[in-house]
Formats: structure tokens, C-alpha cells, sequence
């Protein structure tokens, strides 16, 4: 048993990860006491939370971080806002609920990287199907889990433009995937989402923590140590907590390097503007990554009709059990052209079965925040375009000496031209599906931003780019920063200490081309293993 301030196991996080590696580390040794530390509140069974229709109002509360880009020079000078869960569970109880792994050519160059297989995508397929209970019955038993914790759902929602859009996208010259979710996600495949039975299936609620101590309303300011191990925590109300065997930070990509930092690990050209001496000199708070992205709208010819959310005939009871869309688009952008951007990036261009970019379409108009593209009002639906395998680097430094102000955030997004090529080639894609004949019935055309005029599939290069700096948004996909190989060892333990160790999306040393998810279950399973196994 723990004492009131001291535990074998301090994890500090009570996102998915930090939820994930608690919840199995307890299940691995019962007798182990293990506290999890949660800045936000325990808000699992709030209706805003669980609901496939209400999440989008979480968005400016206090149950998010609310946080806004550094100028982004690239593209025009915006500040591009971003958010993440501040609460039990993290993100997983306010994202979008998409469940894709990505392209397992991205696992493989991480574990390529990294010298370690366990990384690769056969290293971590173990660790997807233990996370995961599959909605199909008849899915690839070699791909898939049926057991696992996260419940899975796909279609059932009799969406009225649902064919119409498949087609369009087949139309393109994309092939039909039958499961995207097995390492191979080219084509165009059904929408795989973790609403189960119309509630949101989240971290807290999925993984059992009953014997776990949960602290909620719990911010750290700094990793405690002696010498160059690890020992305990320190709260932003000067409690200390000790921990007799690790600390593990799972706090995200943004908040992970900020506490890593205040502690003491980080550039010494960062700790030394606020006076923090230094345990460790690495590159916390470098590599940060996300999947920059652009959404176009389109006009509706009879939106009488009830074809897209805020029109009173989108009316159906099964429409509020998940997001209103059906399909993805992932695919490669040409190899000519990333050769091009390699060759003006000075990187080398690997050949090879690859994914790149995503589109989705939404029956609801989504915006580029603050800019409203249309009104919510049933006339209009959303292409979203996702560049996936992004090679722009940004940073996340320190704003201050305190954890509970928000870190400077610089994605750097469309910094090369590899993620300009590939931005522009998923537009293209996107352009050509709705200029279809498949959707001619349906499309008036596109409704462009305010001042700017429309564009089409022969539009140019400087024209897509115009749209590009005017409407780069997150997905909310940020990782990296705090790369293995860079920051921390293939057991996820940080270089130059002892006792400390980071399990979360701030690992990820490449661009996964998924919505982050999926992969982040795995990740932490995989990683619960280790710890379990070193406990």
C-alpha cells in the first residue's frame, strides 16, 4: 500500500497513454501502487463527452487546453489554434473518433530508425489487436482483436449522399479497400470510428482503474530528483509526491516537453532563459509534427432534401451515432512530384508502397477556426484534405517557468515543399471527385472563402497554395517531440537519467499516416509491457 505522498509508480498524464500503461501495470502486479495524475477533472459520463453529436461544443471550455500556434510566417503570418483533452482520459474523450493505424511502412522506418523491431508494424500488430474489439465479425482474425477494450463501429447510418460519394471518389481512380485498418490503407475505405452503440468509448471508461490512484485536478510543475535519478514530482502547489521505482510522463506532445524542461531536461539555450538548471542536455521540445490540412466547402443544389446536418429533414434517429460521413480517401501523392520536392527539400526520396495524404467528406460544413466558411444550416458539405506524412519540423519551447501557462507551440507548417506537393496532390484528388458526374445531381459547386475566388482539379500550383496559407488548420495530430532516438531509448526511458521514462504521441520520431489514435493505444500497450516486465 501507498503512503499519502508516496507510490512505486508516479505517472503523470491521465490521458489515453497515461490511463493505458496505469491500468495494465496494475492488471501486471496487483500488489504495485500507482498513482495517476490528471491536471483536468474526472469528467468520464458527461453527456458533451459521450455524445457522437455534442463533443464539438467542448471546443473553448474548460475540459480542453485551449492553445494557439506561434505566427506561422509560411502561411501568411496565422496563428493556428489547436486543442487537447484537459481531463481524465486526454484527447480520447474529446477527439473526433476516427480508428485508423496508418501506413506500416511509417511503423517500419521508426523501428528503421531506431534500431528495434518492436517498433516496426509487425512488432506493434500484437499490441492494435489487444487494444481493439473489432466490429466486424468476419474481419482478418490476423489483423484484428476481438477482446479488446476499445469497441470499434462502421456505417449503419443510411446516410442519403453516401453512394453518391463513393462513387465520386472511386471516380478519381482509387480502388475500394475493403479494411484500411490492416497496415494497407490505400483506396477508399468505410469510415472506422470508436462510437460504440452511440457513446464515445474513451480511455478511463474502456481501461479498468479501480485500484488505481487517481488524482484529477492535479498539475505537476517539475519531475524531483537526486543526482541524475528520478524520484518523485512536485505540484504546482508545492506538494511533492515520491515514487520508489519510476516516474512516467504522459502528458502529450505539447505538455510532455514543457514538464521535461521545467525539470531540468531540455537545451540549455531553453532552461537558461528562466534559471532551471539542467539535468540533461537533449532536444526536448524539437521534431514536433502534426497533419496540416485544409477543408473546402460545397454548396448543396436541394438542401430541402435533409442531405447534410442543420437541415430539418437530417433527421434520423442512427444520424446522431457517429460523425456524419461514410468514407476515406487515403492515398500517394505522385512520385514524380515528391522526387521534385525532395530534390528542393535536400532530403533523399525513399521509393516505395506509401500513404500520404487523406480525404474525408462531412455532411456538416467544418471550418478552418476562426473563419467560418459557411453557415451550419443543411446547405453545405465539407472535403477535408490531410496532409499525413508531413516532414515539417516545428518546436515546443517554454513561455514561462510556470507549468500552468501554456508553451509556445511553432508547428512550421508547410515548411517544405514535400508538404506542399502533397497538400496540393490530395486537393486535386478532392477537386476531381466533386466535379464528378457522380455527385452532378447534388453540387452546385464550391462556396470559396470570403474575397478569394474558386478553384478546380487544373487549377495551379500558386492557386492551391493561395487556399492553402489562407486555411491550414490542425486535426489536432501533433507528436515528435520528444523523439525516440532523440529523447528517448526503444524502452521509452529518457537518455542521461534514471527512473524516468515517456509514453505518449511526443515519441512518434516519424509522421504516422493515421489519425493518431489508434496508433497511441498501441504505442502505450506496447510500453505498459516493458514497464510491467522491468517492474
Amino acid at each position: 500500500m501507498a503512503s499519502e505522498n508516496r507510490f512505486d509508480y508516479i505517472i503523470v498524464g491521465g490521458g489515453l497513454s497515461g490511463c493505458v500503461i496505469a491500468a495494465r501495470l496494475q492488471q501486471a502486479h496487483p500488489s504495485l501502487s500507482i498513482a495517476l495524475l490528471e491536471a483536468g477533472p474526472d469528467d468520464s459520463h458527461n453527456p458533451a463527452v459521450l455524445s457522437p453529436v455534442l463533443y464539438p461544443t467542448l471546443h473553448g471550455t474548460p475540459l480542453q487546453y485551449s492553445y494557439e500556434s506561434a505566427p506561422q510566417p509560411q502561411i501568411g503570418g496565422r496563428k493556428i489554434p489547436n486543442w487537447g483533452g484537459r481531463l481524465l482520459s486526454g484527447s480520447s474523450a474529446v477527439n473526433y473518433g476516427a480508428w485508423t493505424r496508418g501506413h506500416a511502412a511509417d511503423f517500419d522506418l521508426w523501428s528503421k530508425l531506431v534500431g528495434d523491431t518492436r517498433w516496426s508494424y509487425s512488432g506493434l500488430l500484437p499490441y492494435f489487436i489487444k487494444s481493439e474489439h473489432w466490429h466486424d465479425d468476419e474481419g482478418d482474425t490476423s489483423q484484428h482483436g476481438f477482446l479488446g477494450p476499445i469497441h470499434t463501429s462502421s456505417g449503419g447510418r443510411d446516410y442519403p449522399l453516401r453512394e453518391p460519394i463513393k462513387e465520386a471518389l472511386l471516380s478519381t481512380g482509387h480502388k475500394f479497400n475493403p479494411d484500411m485498418n490492416d497496415g494497407s490503407p490505400n483506396g477508399v475505405a468505410r469510415l472506422v470510428e470508436n462510437w460504440h452503440q452511440a457513446s464515445r468509448q474513451h480511455a478511463a471508461i474502456c481501461y479498468e482503474l479501480k485500484n488505481v490512484h487517481v488524482m484529477t485536478n492535479t498539475v505537476v510543475q517539475r519531475v524531483l530528483f537526486e543526482g541524475n535519478r528520478a524520484t518523485g514530482v512536485e505540484l504546482t502547489n508545492g506538494q511533492r509526491l515520491a515514487a520508489s521505482k519510476e516516474v512516467i510522463l504522459s502528458c502529450g506532445a505539447f505538455r510532455t516537453p514543457q514538464v521535461l524542461m521545467l525539470s531540468g531536461i531540455g537545451p540549455s539555450s531553453e532552461l537558461s532563459k528562466y534559471k532551471i538548471k539542467q539535468i540533461a542536455e537533449l532536444p526536448v521540445g524539437q521534431y514536433l509534427h502534426d497533419h496540416g490540412a485544409i477543408n473546402i466547402v460545397w454548396k448543396l443544389k436541394n438542401p430541402e432534401k435533409g442531405h447534410a446536418f442543420g437541415s430539418p429533414a437530417f433527421n434520423k434517429p442512427e444520424y446522431a451515432s457517429g460523425n456524419p460521413m461514410d468514407w476515406f480517401l487515403s492515398a500517394a501523392a505522385p512520385q514524380e512530384e515528391l522526387q521534385k520536392a525532395a530534390s528542393a527539400d535536400k532530403t533523399r526520396f525513399e521509393s516505395g508502397d506509401r500513404t500520404d495524404f487523406e480525404i474525408t467528406v462531412m455532411y456538416a460544413v467544418t471550418g478552418a477556426a476562426p473563419i467560418e466558411l459557411a453557415p451550419m444550416d443543411g446547405t453545405h458539405i465539407t472535403t477535408g484534405i490531410l496532409c499525413l506524412s508531413s516532414t515539417s519540423r516545428g518546436t515546443v519551447t517554454l513561455a514561462s517557468d510556470k507549468a500552468t501557462d501554456n508553451p509556445i507551440i511553432d508547428p512550421r507548417y508547410f515548411t517544405t515543399q514535400h508538404d506542399r506537393v502533397v497538400l496540393r496532390s490530395g486537393i486535386r484528388v478532392a477537386l476531381s471527385a466533386m466535379e464528378s458526374a457522380a455527385v452532378a445531381d447534388y453540387i452546385e459547386g464550391e462556396t470559396p472563402p470570403k474575397g478569394m475566388s474558386r478553384i478546380n482539379s487544373a487549377s495551379s500550383d500558386a492557386e492551391l497554395d493561395e487556399r492553402i496559407n489562407a486555411l491550414t488548420s490542425s486535426w489536432f495530430h501533433a507528436a515528435g517531440s520528444a523523439s525516440m532516438g532523440k529523447v528517448v531509448d526503444t524502452q521509452c526511458r529518457v537518455y542521461g537519467v534514471e527512473g524516468l521514462r515517456v509514453v505518449d504521441n511526443s515519441i512518434m520520431p516519424v509522421s504516422i499516416t493515421a489519425h493518431l489514435q489508434a496508433p497511441t493505444y498501441a504505442i502505450a500497450e506496447s510500453a505498459a509491457d516493458l514497464i510491467a516486465q522491468a517492474a
